[in-house]
């Protein structure tokens, strides 16, 4: 889990979960922070079943 986590952060050029945070409520209208509420909210609610 330690590399998905940290390639997300790489994505979004911050170094910790906290600064992500951080980004995605600055930039709540961003893409790229859509899809990932979008991504997460799945995760949360037990995925695709196409997935």
């Amino acid at each position: 889990m330690r590399n998905n986590q940290q390639s997300i952060l790489d994505y979004f050029g911050v170094d910790s979960q906290k600064e992500l945070l951080e980004f995605m409520q600055n930039h709540p209208k961003d893409k790229d922070v859509l899809l990932l509420k979008e991504m997460l909210i799945r995760v949360k609610d037990g995925g695709d079943a196409d997935e």
